[in-house]
């Protein structure tokens, strides 16, 4: 396999009422009848007129080309040879004696070849004269014509030098049966120091000839970079290298006369004999092309003066001479010499190891808890070809907050790709797949690849990812596989979808209601981060356990376009958890923001010290946390993670606290002692599976759980016990035990015993912060709280 890659070239510098248009219509043709008579009245006075006055530019019918346009430098020379212009007559344009005169700009004179500086020439390209003018007449023909050229070639074109620089022409023929052509070949010119730009022969004609004055480009001086230098066919490589220089003169001669052009390779690198130069254009041969090589400088001139502008190309090789001096990336070589070109340095290649990389160039802003967000493009590329081998992978993984649309989309998305691939120089035909049991790792299997020499690229565009609920930040993708890559690359910035704002955060009391909280504000962060697809529309403000709204609060649009409708304060069950929601009803065409107007609230006494933070839900604005593929998502859908959070309001008086108790309990016997008084429960504590079990009320109470902060919701099967600022939450038949908000899960389920919850003495303490001592002599249970 060849380790040689083609460049890209990095030096050459997409209801119509019928009766009303018919009444417009007639007063249109009645305004252009009487426009027409008009026009008619005054061409009729001002026909006599016209015809004694001689035609102007406006009636003459000649234009003005130039067919050849060659670049001369600023120095002093005779008889340089300059353009060729065509003049174009329209048929019957002139009469016989028609005239015109050409001049030449200042710094040019016609050339000094004894008295023919200027004549008739013999053909349109006929350099004989410093102006030779050749008459094309075509079909016309003369009163005294000879009959096998229909026109008297001796008297139909005469050239008169008036000045230095100055020329009369005369055509004495008429042209009423045929266009004619006129040729003005600029050649033996005498050049002085003229200053840079196009050089123009100005064309007078007299208002009587019927021809239209003007000018024509006949050269174009250059005192500037005189030779143009660029490197095709550039490759990357490991250690040997090829180019093809290209070298064009812009004047004739740049490249003589004892002038060169050096090119020298940077540290490391050095130069192999060229081979053969291929002339493009001009009169020099192949072997007039001098080059010689002196370790890293390569030098380059001609033999043989060139009169006419050279083009050639030479091919080129170098090798690495250094590897602890040469340096990776573009060979830049260094110009100079004698002659003036048009750059100063020249990538003649690229040196590069085996291996690649992985690159985003820009990152997008994509919303959280949307899905269809499109990332940057990602790049991936070989260093030199031949990096990369068939059947390995480079893999591509997203954090726990994203998912890539095909895996939201799908718990098997086989080799489905939401995006679309471009690759360049062979570094195709990619499979797709997704590891991992969540499908966060895209996996890239390259097959067939390097089936060109130049470096490989594969590049992934329109991509599109999922991203959870709450996510925010860069977004950044862990790049590695057998290929050899590894490393991380940013592909996007997730931002909040919408924002959620208090006006205030007052100070609440437990166990009271119709507590107002300020204004709370539901804010887009861009148009449509409100969704309405797939039945996905609603909007549900959360409040913690234990806060309710005391009545449903206004919520209305105060900002953009977005439609909301059916606001409802509905639990659904769920009464000791405030809920709020709406439906989206219409989306967004610019972002807009919702107000929920001064709120009350109601809340229990068993919400502990602390802020109460509300949070946004709701498959409107947490898309991702309802839709989606579950075995992929699954952590989302379990979370339920919000879109935004805020503190509306704070508890500031903690529920009663607790006294410092020690409670003894004895296996097998329903009496217990709270700090040496005896007292009897309704349930034994007991010893199952190696676990001491007790009744969850008797041993709160025992640790100073007062009875009215001991709280039993039937609907919920939840036990709720109040301690200080504790607040422990038990649900029956399950193991989730919830301590001020946080879910612990238990290593057993709570269960009932005789009507009463019972749980392991190790979670009693847990919950309720107490510590635990068991006298396996005795039999008994020491519990103490640590208040």
């Amino acid at each position: 396999m060849s380790d040689k890659i083609r460049q890209k070239d990095k030096n050459n510098i997409s209801g119509y009422i019928q009766g009303g248009e018919k009444k417009v219509m007639t007063k249109f043709n009645k305004k252009m009848i009487n426009v027409l008579a008009t026009a008619t009245l005054v061409a009729g006075v001002a026909a006599p007129i016209a015809a004694l006055t001689a035609p102007t530019a406006i009636h003459a019918a000649s234009s003005y080309q130039s067919l050849f346009t060659p670049s001369i430098s600023s120095n002093q020379q005779d008889n340089a040879l300059l353009g060729r212009a065509k003049v174009s007559i329209s048929q019957a344009s002139i009469s016989k004696g028609a005239s015109f005169t050409v001049t030449l700009p200042k710094g040019f004179d016609f050339g000094k070849s004894g008295d023919l500086q200027v004549g008739r020439a013999t053909s349109a390209t006929d350099a004989t004269y410093g102006l030779g003018v050749y008459l094309d007449p075509q079909d016309n023909s003369d009163s005294d014509n000879i009959p096998a050229t229909g026109y008297n070639e001796a008297t139909a074109l005469k050239v008169e030098k008036l000045t230095s620089n100055s020329a009369k022409v005369t055509l004495d023929f008429d042209n009423s049966k045929d266009t004619a052509d006129v040729y003005l070949n600029f050649a033996n010119i005498n050049v002085s120091g003229p200053s840079n730009g196009p050089v123009k022969a100005t064309i007078d004609a007299s208002s009587a000839s019927g021809l239209t004055s003007g000018e024509v480009t006949i050269a174009n001086v250059v005192s500037s970079g005189q030779v143009s230098l660029s490197a095709l066919d550039t490759v990357s490589n490991t250690d040997n290298f090829t180019a093809t220089l290209k070298v064009k003169e812009q004047t004739a001669g740049a490249l003589a006369n004892n002038n060169n052009i050096k090119l020298k390779l940077p540290s490391g690198f050095k130069w192999n004999a060229p081979g053969s130069a291929s002339i493009l254009f001009g009169d020099i041969a192949s072997g007039d092309v001098v080059s010689k090589v002196d370790g890293d400088t390569l030098t380059l001139s001609l033999s043989k003066v060139s009169t006419k502008e050279t083009t050639l190309q030479l091919p080129l090789s170098f090798y690495v001479d250094d590897e602890t001096n040469a340096k990776e990336g573009d060979v830049t070589a260094s110009i100079s010499g004698n002659t003036t070109t048009d750059v100063s340095t020249l990538v003649v290649g690229n040196y590069g190891q085996i291996g690649g990389g992985v690159s985003v160039a820009t990152p997008t802003t994509i919303l959280a808890g949307h899905d269809e967000q499109k990332i940057g493009d990602i790049v991936i590329k070989e260093k030199v070809a031949g990096s990369f081998v068939n059947n390995r992978t480079v893999t591509l993984r997203l954090p726990e907050g994203a998912r890539w649309q095909s895996t939201f989309e799908s718990n098997t998305p086989g080799s489905n790709f939401a995006g679309s691939f471009e690759n360049t120089n062979g570094l195709g035909g990619a499979d797709v797949s997704y590891t991992d049991s969540d499908k966060r790792t895209l996996r890239l299997t390259f097959k067939n690849v390097n089936s060109s020499k130049d470096p490989g690229t594969l590049k992934l565009k329109n991509v599109e990812v999922a991203t959870q609920p709450g996510f925010s930040g860069d977004l950044n993708v862990d790049v590695a596989g057998s290929q050899g890559l590894s490393g991380t690359v940013k592909v996007a910035t997730v931002k909040q979808a919408v924002t959620l704002a208090a006006a205030s955060k007052p100070t609440l009391t437990i166990g009271l209601g119709d507590q107002q909280v300020g204004d709370i504000t539901i804010t887009e962060a861009a148009k449509e981060a409100f969704v309405k697809k797939d039945g996905s529309r609603e909007v549900i403000l959360e409040l913690p356990t234990g806060v309710r709204f005391a009545s449903t609060p206004e919520v209305k649009v105060t900002a953009g376009d977005v439609k909301v409708k059916s606001v409802s304060t509905d639990t659904y069950g769920e009464s000791n958890k405030g809920r709020l929601s709406f439906y989206i009803d219409s989306e967004s065409a610019t972002p807009s923001t919702i107000t929920i107007s001064a709120p009350k609230l109601t809340v229990d006494r068993t919400v502990a010290q602390g802020d109460i933070v509300a949070k946004l839900k709701g498959s409107a604005v947490s898309y991702t946390a309802y839709k989606g593929a579950t075995d992929n998502t699954q952590n989302w859908k379990d979370n339920n993670t919000a879109a935004a959070e805020v503190a509306i309001a704070t508890v500031g008086t903690p529920a009663p606290g607790a006294t410092k108790t020690k409670a003894v309990f004895t296996l097998g016997s329903t009496s217990y002692t709270v700090n040496g008084e005896s007292k009897t429960s309704d349930v034994a504590a007991y010893a199952e599976n190696g676990r001491t079990y007790l009744p969850v009320r008797y041993a709160a109470e025992a640790l100073g759980v007062s009875p009215q902060n001991i709280l039993f919701d039937k609907a919920t099967s939840t036990v709720t016990l109040i301690k200080g600022d504790r607040v422990a939450q038990i649900k029956l038949n399950t193991n989730l035990l919830t301590i001020n908000g946080s879910v612990v899960r238990m290593d057993v389920k709570a269960v009932t015993n005789k009507n009463r919850t019972v749980l392991p003495i190790f979670w009693v303490s847990r919950a309720l912060d107490a510590s635990i001592n068991y006298d396996a002599t005795a039999k008994t249970v020491t519990v103490e709280n640590n208040n």
